[in-house]
């Protein structure tokens, strides 16, 4: 067995590195190790280090998607500032055999999800007619600026009739901030030669595999620059009122 692999595998568990509301705000520098994550899990999303591009996990295998378009499987001592991971065990299965697009498998899919308010990792495979991904170029200067800045330097790539597969989470609401809230996916084409951040997509005879996270296990960095990023206060009046002396 791997040095990188745990003893023993605990399934459906999502562990997650970073905080997304700190990414999005300009924590682009990476402090944890790729190979580090094959502990954790077999299958996730995150970011490469400086944010160089998107990078995607699936059967225990990373993948790096590049502004250039080039998606290949980075060394294994590249860094990233926010990734989710878990050991993929599916226990939800269905097809759409018909011609679906992104919203449309997004309200099937939440259709059969029981607990709304838990996590749920989410394989889609099959083929897509269209398939629209992002990814952003690396950040090169600090401070470095807030992602909704750089919005526009994003590349957009549009792939037509391949085969290929989504790998993704469904995120509660009460976790955005923490993490991104909805329906969250990469894709990686069968070849693996394209990928990316999933902006929108056609897609028929998909293939669901669903598994409902048990238990969340949250880790964040040590680094000065995320210890010392100042988050935005959130609203919450309720929790505030109660909390307080009389």
């Amino acid at each position: 067995m791997s040095d990188h692999q745990p003893n023993t595998i605990v399934y459906n568990r999502l562990y997650q590195y970073g905080i997304a509301d700190a990414f999005v705000g300009g924590i682009y520098r990476g402090t944890l190790p790729l190979e580090d994550l094959k502990r954790k899990g077999d299958f996730g999303l995150g970011a490469p280090d400086l944010v160089d591009g998107e990078l995607t996990m699936f059967d225990g295998r990373f993948y790096q998607t590049k502004a250039t378009g080039k998606t290949a499987e980075p060394d294994g001592h590249l860094k990233t500032s926010l990734f989710f991971i878990t050991f993929f065990k599916p226990e939800i299965f269905f097809s759409v055999n018909s011609r679906t697009d992104e919203k449309s498998l997004q309200q099937r899919i939440t259709d059969e999800l029981k607990h709304k308010n838990n996590i749920y990792a989410i394989k889609v495979s099959g083929k897509f007619s269209r398939m629209e991904t992002r990814a952003f170029p690396p950040m090169e200067k600090e401070p470095f600026p807030p992602l909704s800045s750089v919005a526009n330097t994003q590349n957009v790539f549009d792939f037509s009739d391949e085969k290929g597969i989504l790998v993704g989470y469904y995120i509660p609401e009460y976790l955005n901030g923490i993490n991104v809230k909805g329906f969250h996916f990469h894709y990686l084409s069968e070849d693996r030669t394209h990928g990316g951040h999933v902006l929108a997509f056609t897609g028929e005879h998909l293939n669901i595999e669903i598994a409902e996270m048990k238990s969340f296990e949250l880790e964040t960095s040590k680094d000065d620059n995320f210890q010392n990023f100042r988050f935005k206060t959130q609203g919450h009046e309720d929790l505030e009122q109660i909390e307080q002396r009389d």
